[in-house]
């Protein structure tokens, strides 16, 4: 009876940001919502191959989709600090709508043509640019501080769960619907998010007055704010370098499933999986911790747990081993971006969480870039130590994390010292 009223308040408190009716309908919005995502992303990669035959090309397409996220991160920041979010995320799940549906009507009446796919690739990458950012500051609004970071961790739980779902689901529909159906289901759960939007009920979170500063130097603000905050600065500086020697290895599973483990399509699949069930795991994880202390020495640990495990996983040549570590690679990854969303959050004041969040996405868009530079690395050296090399890349950003804060602690002290003498 102990042992199950212990696990029932655990249980609770894991769960304990959905008893907040506005968050709890933003959850349940966006999980039906990001299953459709993946399921087009998928439908959308077989089309590209099948139409091209091409592997560039299907990066080309990979790449014009993050572009957008890196060169407009700070711009779609100053928009979500000027437009009330709510209304900003129904206009951008719209406009993403009625993209999905345009996607499905070419695909459908058979006038698809690769510029068409690009075209519609950059618009998408556009408008979820300002809609994440959207999404993420509009949590902190949802919910009290105390469960923010719960929120935080459910929320990357949720959307890693979907990463699992998603594809595997999509697999099975391109088989049964075909990719016109499976772009035709992701356009109609769209309706979800957008009707639990309507139906929330919480005070306005920014309203736009005559007295704004204008637009360009909102953007500028950001920017000279995150220089001035070193704690702020140094997370998403580190979360900038995993993101571009460190996350990119997804990229690379199809080379470890042929010519490291020596097998094929269902292999890749098993790989491609494996840090999603890691990455929910820890979300759950984390979102039970009542309280976490020294968030950047977890977000530093965070880091060399994944560096460490990336680096066995590119040593591996055991399917299982290559899945467990590819499990812990995956978990390591969502602690440091659960922790460090709620840091961004939490030091952050309202009147700039956007520009704030915008900046820590922005990380997003290096991906691609970290491609080129891992592939160009594998060329010379081998796909296994190219990966190997990018996780001791990302310890020694750790370690340089550390380095600057056990340096601004001891220059604490003496400061004080300095204006006791004076």
């Amino acid at each position: 009876m102990a042992l199950f009223e212990r696990g029932s308040a655990q249980l609770a408190r894991t769960l304990s940001s959905l008893k907040h009716r506005n968050y709890r309908l933003l959850f349940f919005g966006t999980s039906l919502s990001h299953v459709g995502d993946f399921i087009q992303a998928m439908a959308q990669s077989w089309l590209v191959w099948t139409m091209t035959g091409s592997p560039f090309l299907l990066g080309l397409v990979g790449f014009c989709q993050a572009l957008p996220r890196l060169l407009l991160g700070a711009v779609g920041g100053a928009i979500v600090d000027r437009v009330e979010r709510r209304r900003l995320l129904i206009s951008t799940q719209v406009l993403a709508m009625i993209q999905a549906f345009l996607f499905w009507a070419l695909v459908y009446f058979d006038h698809i043509q690769f510029w068409h796919v690009l075209l519609l690739v950059l618009f998408l990458g556009t408008v979820n640019t300002i809609n994440q950012t959207a999404r993420h500051s509009l949590i902190n609004n949802l919910v009290p501080r105390e469960d923010l970071m719960n929120a935080i961790a459910l929320n990357s739980s949720m959307a890693n769960l979907a990463k699992i779902i998603g594809p595997s689901l999509g697999g099975i529909l391109i088989s049964i619907i075909g990719i016109a159906g499976c772009l035709f289901f992701n356009a109609v759960s769209f309706l979800t998010i957008i009707g639990t939007l309507i139906v929330m009920e919480f005070p306005l979170v920014r309203i736009k007055t005559s007295e704004e500063a204008p637009f360009w130097q909102e953007v500028s603000e950001g920017y000279r704010f995150l220089r001035g905050e070193r704690r702020l600065f140094s997370i998403i500086l580190l979360t900038y370098g995993v993101a571009l020697v460190g996350t990119p290895y997804t990229r690379f599973l199809p080379v470890f499933a042929t010519d490291v483990l020596h097998a094929g399509p269902s292999t890749f699949g098993l790989l491609l999986a494996a840090p999603g069930i890691g990455a929910v795991f820890a979300g759950l994880g984390i979102a039970s911790f009542a309280k976490l202390r020294r968030r950047m020495h977890f977000i530093a640990m965070s880091v060399y747990a994944f560096s460490l495990f990336l680096i066995l996983f590119s040593f591996s040549r055991s399917l299982p081993l290559s899945i467990l570590f590819l499990v812990l690679v995956g978990a390591s990854n969502i602690a440091i971006r659960a922790v460090a969303n709620t840091v961004v959050q939490m030091e952050t004041p309202p009147h700039l969480l956007g520009r704030m969040l915008s900046l820590y996405f922005m990380d997003k868009g290096l991906w691609s870039f970290g491609t080129l530079f891992i592939g160009s690395v594998a060329h010379v050296v081998g796909t296994p130590r190219a990966i190997a090399i990018s996780g001791a890349a990302c310890a020694i950003a750790a370690s340089a994390l550390l380095y600057q804060q056990r340096q601004a602690r001891e220059s604490q002290p003496a400061k004080g010292l300095d204006r006791h003498i004076a």
